[in-house]
């Protein structure tokens, strides 16, 4: 099945930087970036946005930095790097999980250690924290992060689910549906199906995919759009879908036919400098190198290395951190902002995960 994945996808070989020295380069500079993150954002047990700034950090603001432990131990597996995710995820479930939330369905907050159920939360929070649990299952073992993961895409789908419409509203002020939120969910869904959490997950994940493809797929560019009618194209809302369809192509054989389209299409819009917020643009590569192990297309690893040079060459502040974007502009960047660096310090490690190191 992966050698017609392959075919699928339509894949090439791509010139890219590879090999042991480029793998061990990149482990050492996450290395290094954790440590002087947790140096200058560690506030409490926890994280703050800002140096500084007395306010502990919200899910999407902590997100880049779980994904980079868990690119790490991908890297460099160790009992070190394994421990530094267990720690994490744990923190992560003890301080956002809140059982009030969707009237007692239960779920992640969108903000730390605040156990109300506030005016405004945010679904796809536990879209891209339940996937994150999924990584810190099978990384850790621990059937608490597959649980953890259960809760997200429950309070997710269940509370976040227009009964109406259909879709996943982006936030409980039902403003608009958002592919972050029913993107995020079908991903999570077919995980958790491949988890063995029980066969309604597939069907969730169908029902999720015909309503992304109805009301957010872009005729023109083949790519979703973030909101219906009025909505924009961006990176960390393709590579999640991706994911989902070939997941489901290897598992069912279901989607096949819509994997090098959707391959196509991503690469015709992503497929070089990426320049939009670091931390989608780090999202979407952490999902692309999900596709790029199950494929092996070489395209989508070629993405991530030349933009991980790029982040080499260009984002490093005057004080050693990743706090520019990725072309050494601060174009779109909030200045001293955890998750600019933390996106950086993710790309890295999930390039690193799938770069050879020997």
């Amino acid at each position: 099945m992966l050698a017609a994945l392959a075919c699928a996808v339509g894949a090439a070989p791509a010139s890219a930087d590879t090999g042991a020295s480029f793998h061990d380069r990149l482990v050492s500079e996450v290395e290094q970036g954790l440590v002087a993150a947790n140096q200058r954002w560690a506030w409490k047990g926890w994280y703050q946005d800002f140096p500084g700034v007395p306010v502990w950090t919200s899910v999407w603001d902590t997100e880049q930095l779980f994904q980079a432990y868990v690119g790490l131990d991908e890297a460099s597996p160790s009992l070190r790097n394994r421990n530094r995710v267990l720690w994490f995820a744990a923190k992560s479930e003890a301080g956002y999980y809140n059982a009030g939330l969707g009237q007692g369905i239960g779920g992640f907050a969108t903000g730390y250690d605040d156990k109300g159920e506030q005016n405004d939360q945010w679904f796809d929070d536990n879209g891209w924290l339940g996937l994150s649990f999924m990584d810190a299952w099978r990384v850790t073992k621990q059937k608490r992060f597959l649980n953890d993961a259960e809760i997200a895409f429950r309070y997710l789908y269940q509370a976040g689910w227009d009964p109406i419409g259909g879709g996943i509203w982006w936030n409980t002020q039902h403003s608009v549906k958002a592919a972050e939120s029913v993107n995020t969910a079908a991903l999570l869904a077919v995980e958790l199906y491949e988890a063995h959490a029980g066969a309604t997950y597939l069907t969730s994940a169908q029902r999720l995919i015909a309503w992304a493809d109805d009301n957010l797929l872009d005729q023109d560019s083949g790519l979703y759009l973030n909101h219906p009618l009025n909505g924009v194209i961006v990176s960390y809302n393709q590579s999640p879908m991706l994911d989902a369809l070939v997941r489901l192509c290897r598992d069912v054989q279901q989607y096949c036919g819509r994997v090098k389209p959707l391959t196509s299409a991503i690469l015709a819009k992503f497929g070089g400098d990426l320049d939009q917020p670091p931390q989608y643009d780090a999202t979407f590569l952490r999902y692309l190198m999900d596709v790029y192990e199950m494929t092996q297309d070489q395209r989508l690893y070629a993405v991530a290395s030349h933009n991980a040079q790029r982040i080499e060459r260009n984002s490093v502040d005057a004080d050693g951190f990743y706090l520019k974007a990725w072309d050494g502009s601060m174009t779109g960047i909030r200045p001293g902002l955890i998750s600019v660096d933390g996106a950086a310090l993710e790309a890295l490690a999930w390039t690193a995960a799938e770069t050879p190191d020997s």
